[in-house]
């Protein structure tokens, strides 16, 4: 299976870290955040192919990047391919889901589904279950519970009918759900299709919950409810982000949850 990592954004909310460092590519704990989703990502063991998604500026540090990455995953029969899609300012950028598509464009609709997900979280759960357990007919997304209004206010959130997603807010007053969904997707063959007929219907290319809003009223959409266990995921979109996961992880555990819980969540029976 393939997965696609969209990693083009310029991080602007994130300056002056960002600055001379790819948000990816941002230290938490003395590593870059995408070395996180990497490493689980080889747990998977349907992975053949990871495809990652950069802008033109910050192509060479990825470069560097994937070439100190290449060889180790290479001997675990893991492919490791940037795409440069061309873009050299934050105004031209093409979004979340015009990344998928240039992605999409490149490599092709796998046909037994893809992950997609975004560079600049880091989850503190096993990935393993729900990668390992996925067989590429559906398409899935994580429901995390987040009690804070404001922390909600900067996340897709989900309103569900146990298991299945019949909408997905991006403003959160639009719902009483307190179940966010982060860019973390696995989309089946189907869904990957869905991308192009989202665009060409008019559908904003930066908004990923957009398209899983679409995509839940024309498709099926289930999610994972994981357990109410605080900081699941920690997303690095502002300096004040970054602090706070470089503070969690100095005094806490990288997981918080462990494989059981997650497995639970996968089986219908997660709090």
């Amino acid at each position: 299976m393939h997965a696609f990592l969209l990693c083009a954004g310029f991080g602007t909310r994130m300056r002056p870290v960002t600055a001379e460092t790819p948000k990816s590519m941002v230290t938490v704990a003395g590593r870059p955040l995408l070395d996180y989703l990497v490493d689980e990502l080889t747990a998977w063991s349907a992975l053949t192919e990871i495809h990652v998604a950069v802008n033109h500026d910050d192509a060479p540090a990825f470069r560097e990047w994937a070439a100190s990455h290449r060889a180790d995953l290479g001997t675990q029969g893991i492919g490791l391919h940037l795409h440069d899609d061309g873009v050299e300012a934050p105004a031209d950028q093409l979004g979340s889901v015009g990344d998928l598509k240039f992605l999409l464009d490149e490599v092709g609709v796998p046909p037994d589904g893809a992950l997609v997900s975004g560079g600049d979280s880091l989850y503190r759960f096993p990935l393993a279950p729900i990668l390992n357990a996925y067989e590429g007919t559906t398409n899935d997304v994580l429901a995390l519970h987040e009690p804070d209004p404001a922390r909600r206010a900067q996340s897709s959130v989900l309103q569900l009918d146990g298991p299945t997603v019949t909408a997905v807010h991006d403003d959160p007053t639009g719902t009483a759900s307190t179940r966010i969904c982060p860019s973390w997707l696995l989309l089946s063959a189907g869904g990957l299709e869905a991308v192009s007929a989202y665009l060409n219907g008019g559908g904003p290319p930066d908004m990923l919950g957009a398209f899983l809003d679409r995509l839940a009223r024309t498709h099926s959409v289930r999610a994972h409810r994981l357990p109410q266990t605080a900081h699941l995921r920690l997303h690095c979109n502002t300096p004040d982000d970054l602090e706070h996961a470089r503070r969690l992880l100095r005094v806490g555990p990288r997981h918080v949850l462990g494989p059981a819980p997650v497995r639970d969540a996968l089986a219908g029976t997660g709090a």
